[in-house]
């Protein structure tokens, strides 16, 4: 049987006030530990909070994707729409927005620095495809975007779309799959936690049945 391991990330909260959780993290730390069995695929969920912070998580996500050579990077952030969104691209530029940090944690010029690569970065993931996967599998309220929102979760897809190209090349390691996936907050959501936990369950099994 062949082993995948898959990176799964959710956040801290943030805001003012500040609200007791991110939806994102209550939904990804459902699977922590979790393995999923598609045909003669294990897929080994490793699963981490990240901080609402750039600073700090432009220094985590280059050691992270250090720990395994990952098959699957799935980041999840709270959004402010009533639909699951699967998101398409992330840019370089564009970060104005302080996070948990405040202002001194912006990036210089508003920008992702070391990388030399494009100015925005698409996924390899076939997104349509993977909504229409996952409407036949009963889950009819999903999307696919161009626009994660310019903010910690557009800055940390960009990083892994960046590493996928730079850090496991230099390795001699295949680039893993990376999807960014935005979940509604709770008072829009036609998802309960456990559903959208089993909507990212899918996907996993989504690219696992195509190793």
């Amino acid at each position: 049987m062949e082993t995948v391991h898959v990176l799964l990330t959710g956040f801290e909260p943030f805001g003012t006030p500040l609200p007791k959780e991110n939806r994102s993290w209550q939904v990804i730390k459902q699977l922590s530990g979790r393995e999923i069995i598609v045909g003669n695929t294990k897929a080994v969920c490793h699963c981490y909070e990240l901080p609402v912070s750039y600073n700090p998580v432009a220094t985590m996500l280059p050691q992270m994707h250090l720990e395994h050579n990952f098959g699957l990077v799935v980041h999840c952030g709270e959004s402010i729409s009533g639909i699951v969104k699967l998101e398409t691209c992330a840019s370089k530029h564009g970060y104005k927005k302080p996070g948990n940090g405040g202002a001194d944690d912006l990036p210089e010029c508003g920008s992702i620095a070391g990388y030399n690569t494009p100015d925005t970065l698409f996924t390899e993931v076939d997104v349509e495809d993977l909504r229409k996967s996952l409407v036949a599998n009963g889950w009819l309220s999903v999307a696919t975007s161009n626009d994660a929102g310019r903010y910690l979760c557009e800055f940390t897809y960009y990083i892994s779309l960046a590493l996928a190209q730079t850090a496991y090349p230099e390795r001699c390691a295949t680039a893993p799959k990376t999807l960014f996936v935005h979940v509604p907050p709770k008072p829009l959501d036609p998802y309960s936690d456990q559903q959208l936990a089993d909507i990212i369950r899918d996907i996993i099994c989504y690219f696992a049945s195509r190793i």
